[in-house]
């Protein structure tokens, strides 16, 4: 496996970001992926570190409140998402 600069790490890691501000609703990292055209384990990673740096939250409860067995939902957090309302 190939390894990334930092500076391309930071690239994806804006893309994720912006996939999911466009999105406006939570959305799995399988879906995040083929978005954006990438490997589902290598954004799942991506989300994580997002995650860490609290810009994202995760869900791992479905609406009606039962959990996920073996995966979980993404969203920006709701001072991030109105940090980017204000820049643009």
């Amino acid at each position: 496996m190939t390894r990334l600069s930092e500076k391309t790490m930071k690239y994806v890691k804006d893309e994720v970001v912006s996939v999911l501000f466009n999105s406006r609703t939570a959305m799995y990292a399988s879906q995040v992926a083929s978005n954006m055209g990438r490997d589902k384990e290598f954004i799942k990673r991506m989300l994580l570190e997002l995650e860490e740096a609290g810009i994202l939250t995760r869900f791992d409860r479905s609406k009606k409140g039962r959990a996920y067995k073996e995966r979980c939902r993404w969203r920006l957090r709701p001072e991030v998402e109105k940090a980017f309302r204000q820049m643009q």
